[in-house]
């Protein structure tokens, strides 16, 4: 057979490529700014990619030699909506394996519905890889391949080598839920629930990390895709977490026309997008990146500076930062309630404008975007056709109504130019309004501190900061970024005229400021008269200080002042306010009652200053006493947060002089808290125990509030108290217990509140209540480590990496009553579970996992008080079984109250299903809840009501 020659070898490979949508340096390039681009998914009639659907590949087997060909599951949930199937490589004779994969199909897919169904390509993180995380491997190590498979892979079957269900650990229960939700409805359709996505999600698994290779393989996977489906290629998304994260921006540097919008939690890094000056070219995709306020990889500050990096080249970024999360941000990014609706209404036939602007403001104009790379573009302004717009971008120079569309083959037809986009209404402008500069301190230094630096804010925030000397731009030293808010000018940089530009991020900009002049070294000249006659009148907490203008260049006078503390040692010295010129009165309000202050006064101007006034020591002025009592702090909230331990929170005071600080009253006693946040946790109270709590605020001046609202807190415990936080960590001991990202309260030993699926861990506390006196055992099942205390002491310690196994106690004799009992658990990877478990009297003798109702302080729970605090006027509430099935909850109150008692029953929504009044002789021996057979498993709210006294107690039904 005769060779293909060079012309029919191109002509087979466009054939297989199928107009390959986009310019084909697009696909394949040896010269792009980070190496090289190969996504093709054809390079000639026998070198070709395709996907073998319904197959896993891997080496396991079901008997010698016969394949699984299937998912190894490692889910906790059914992941089996999600097909799978492996993308492979055919050169000749040759057959490889690329790379596994697990595709979610839209609910009653339709192969003819136009214009086809939305695609959500998602990225896992490393510790779900193939086979190497940052860690460890499934086999051998990060260089083993599975087409040479040397050294041999595993074949038994439960290896989880190329496993193929991993990947859908974190996100893939998330994802079917919202397929789910979007029942039969198609795509368009306008009454789709928020939490709904109508398309097909696919999660390819990579061997060992998203670098260049699996990002590129991932791609071929979705053209695929495309190519077997019906998609709407204008509606394909991306996202990815962690080391996904890189691999979202792995993948959309590659192949930036392919994507619509692209989301990514927890990012490691921008996949060097901005080392390789490439932010420009993935400018037209909307970004939401979410970050955790205590993760350290990335830190914030490591995110946001590419984010600002994106912004500046151009790019909408929404950024969400999480104040109490590390690094485990996905769970949470995915409740968000707009998630899948912010990624549905993204769309890339429509037009990017550079930072989402629509006001053009001066040269050279605004620029407007497509996706790079297809095959033909057409641009319009009011409906009419712009001559010579013919590429991906445009400038806009005049203000109307803009449009524009591509083409996915050269010189279309009609019908084969994609949807015109959306209109874009451009206005005209005029930039921004005039640049504010404030002088943080004085400009003409030395200052009276003798310091030397002049420290400068842009007034208002805005994308860039551009700051002048003498008409020429500032870059400052170092290698920070140079448009900052806050400048500090250094002798080093002179003295000059500081002037400012303020720009947003579509670089439409303000006029410059006014300058301000910086002298520094006491260069400033003496040529201004300094002021006369400076004196000072208190009024209360007011001083009034007034001067004789006794010059006629002054730009305004500095006045000066610091406090006198213990003897003759004052603070430090700072400037109270800068005037207009021409101004002879200050009034400095609000200081603190009785205390003596001292002030100076210079004229200054732009050119020179006089000498301070009083030369020596200044005026000292005292303020009087202040009468004025803060206001009472309101809405006072108390909620048990642990044992012993309950956090208060309400609404701050106000008063004339400031607050100082709250006193928190536990009936008679009282605590300063010593500051003026408006949250206190008391601890060490006493167990089992009814508190009723009131806040005052104290003044400047030591005036006391009058007091809050009073608030009842309980001591009293039934379930567990817990802390949950992300992170991966190989035993307890290396665990930051100190800073939980989750806390709450659950019946029973759980981990049903894990906010993912691997990398995690619980610390659980409460009490178990011990009602027979006698030996016990305990012992805990767990995978990966568990730790069991009593009373402080360490009973089961089943710590380390490990599949499921058990630990016991030794027998320890036990006292009836309550005792201290703490669990801790991490999770590393793949399976969790744990179980806790006691032997002893109380169950038989025999292995029994501690039921919820063992987990309390005292066997009669009491969860409410008066405000008055009188035992006439207090109640006990019992609600049991809890857990409980629908029909079988009862409740008891009992009271020495004679008033009429109210119950309430709240389901998850706010919603009220049960009101009913009963005599206190009714509820003293315990009667069932009505009207309960109907309710679903969760969690509802039971509200009793007696007189002034209200309480609630958490209800969880389960079948």
């Amino acid at each position: 057979m005769g060779r293909i020659s060079g012309y029919a070898l191109l002509l087979i490979l466009i054939s297989l490529e199928c107009s390959a949508q986009v310019d084909t340096t697009f696909i394949y390039n040896n010269n792009k700014p980070y190496g090289s681009l190969d996504i093709r998914i054809a390079n000639s009639a026998t070198w070709y990619y395709y996907l073998q659907e319904d197959k896993t590949f891997s080496f396991r087997e079901s008997a010698p030699g016969v394949k699984t060909n299937t998912y190894l599951d490692m889910t906790s949930w059914d992941s089996s909506p999600y097909t799978q199937g492996n993308l492979r490589e055919k050169n000749g004779s040759s057959d490889s394996f690329v790379m596994n994969y697990r595709l979610l199909h839209p609910q009653n897919y339709n192969a003819s519905y136009s214009p086809g169904y939305p695609l959500l390509l998602i990225m896992h993180g490393l510790g779900e890889a193939g086979n190497c995380s940052e860690f460890e491997c499934h086999h051998a190590d990060a260089n083993w391949s599975p087409v040479t498979n040397t050294p041999a892979a595993p074949v038994n079957a439960d290896s989880p080598l190329l496993n193929n269900d991993h990947q859908l650990t974190n996100g893939g229960a998330a994802h079917l839920k919202a397929r789910n939700a979007a029942g039969d409805k198609l795509p368009n359709d306008a009454s789709l629930p928020a939490g709904a996505f109508p398309g097909f999600v696919v999660f390819p698994q990579d061997l060992n990390g998203w670098n260049n290779r699996p990002a590129e393989d991932a791609i071929r996977i979705v053209r695929l895709l495309c190519k077997k489906y019906n998609i709407d290629e204008n509606r394909v998304y991306i996202h990815g977490l962690s080391n996904g994260g890189h691999g979202v921006y792995e993948v959309i540097k590659r192949a930036p026309w392919m994507f619509a919008a692209a989301l990514t939690m927890s990012a490691i890094d921008d996949g060097f997008i901005n080392n390789v000056q490439m932010a420009p070219a993935i400018a037209h995709i909307p970004l939401w990146v979410f970050q955790g306020a205590k993760d350290q990889n990335p830190t914030p500050q490591k995110t946001k500076n590419y984010v600002k990096k994106f912004r500046d080249a151009g790019a909408v970024v929404r950024y969400t930062e999480y104040a109490d999360l590390g690094h485990g941000t996905w769970g949470t990014a995915y409740r968000e309630p707009d998630f899948f609706t912010w990624i549905l209404g993204k769309n890339k036939a429509n037009i990017h404008t550079f930072s989402g602007s629509t006001t053009i403001c001066g040269a050279p104009g605004l620029k407007l975007e497509l996706g790079e790379g297809y095959k033909a573009y057409q641009w319009q302004l009011n409906g009419q056709t712009i001559s010579g717009a013919t590429g991906a971008t445009y400038v806009a120079t005049v203000p109307g109504t803009y449009r524009a569309r591509f083409s996915r083959v050269a010189n279309p037809t009609e019908a084969q130019w994609n949807r015109w986009s959306d209109p874009v209404v451009l206005t005209a402008g005029e930039g921004i309004p005039q640049a504010q500069i404030k002088q943080n301190g004085t400009v003409l230094l030395n200052d009276l501190n003798n310091f030397t630096n002049a420290r400068l804010e842009a007034v208002g925030d805005f994308g860039h900061y551009y700051w002048y000397k003498n008409g020429a731009l500032i870059d400052f030293p170092g290698d920070q970024d140079d448009t900052i808010k806050y400048a500090t000018i250094t002798p080093a940089m002179g003295a000059g005229t500081y002037t400012l530009i303020t720009a947003n991020f579509d670089n439409c900009s303000s006029p410059v400021s006014a300058g301000k002049y910086l002298f520094f070294n006491n260069q400033a000249p003496l040529n201004i008269t300094a002021p006369t006659n400076f004196k000072g009148a208190v009024n209360g907490v007011d001083i009034t200080l007034s001067w004789s203008d006794a010059s006629s260049n002054e730009n305004g006078f500095e006045i000066w002042r610091r406090r006198k503390t213990e003897g003759t040692n004052y603070t430090a010295w700072e400037m109270a306010t800068l005037t207009n010129a021409n101004v002879t009165t200050f009034k400095d309000a609000g200081l603190a009652p009785t205390a003596t202050y001292q002030y100076k006064i210079r004229a200054v101007s732009n050119a020179g200053r006089s000498d301070y006034t009083p030369a020596a020591t200044g005026i000292e002025l005292t303020t009087g006493t202040d009468t004025q009592a803060p206001s009472a702090p309101q809405n006072l909230v108390a909620v048990a947060i642990g044992v012993q331990k309950i956090r208060l929170t309400w609404r701050a005071s106000t008063d004339n002089t400031g607050v100082r600080d709250y006193f928190v009253y536990t009936g008679k006693d009282s605590v300063s808290t010593s500051s003026t946040d408006t949250t206190f946790v008391v601890t060490a109270l006493e167990l089992n125990a009814l508190y009723t709590f009131k806040v005052r605020a104290r003044d400047l001046a030591g005036n006391m509030s009058p007091a809050s609202n009073t608030q009842q807190g309980s001591t009293y415990i039934a379930g567990l108290f817990y802390e949950h936080s992300t992170g991966v960590t190989f035993d307890l001991d290396s665990v930051h217990w100190e800073s939980p990202e989750f806390t709450g309260v659950v019946p029973t030993f759980t981990l049903a509140p894990k906010t993912q699926e691997d990398y995690f861990n619980f610390r659980f506390d409460g009490y178990l209540l011990i009602t027979k006196e006698g030996a016990y055992e305990f012992r805990t099942g767990s995978n990966d480590g568990s730790r069991l205390r009593l009373d402080g002491a360490v009973l089961v310690d089943n710590d380390g990496v490990h599949d499921f196994k058990m630990v016991a106690s030794a027998s320890k004799n036990l006292t009836a009553g309550a005792h201290r009992i703490n669990v801790d658990f991490f999770d590393y990877n793949e399976q969790d579970s744990l179980v806790v478990q006691y032997k002893g009297p109380d169950s038989n003798n025999a292995w029994l996992t501690i039921p919820a109702n063992a987990l309390k302080s005292k066997d009669t729970i009491v969860t409410g008080i008066s405000p008055d605090d009188g035992p006439e006027d207090s109640f006990e509430l019992s609600v049991y079984p809890n857990p409980a099935a629908p029909g079988a909850v009862n409740i008891k109150v009992q009271t020495v109250l004679n008033d009429p008692v109210i119950i309430e029953l709240i389901d998850p929504t706010g919603r009220r299903l049960i009101a009913e009044q009963y005599t206190p002789d009714q509820l003293s021996d315990g009667m069932k809840l009505p009207a309960q057979q109907t309710l679903a498993n969760g969690i509802y709210i039971i509200i009793v009501n007696q007189g002034k006294i209200t309480t609630r107690q958490r209800l969880i039904i389960r079948n």
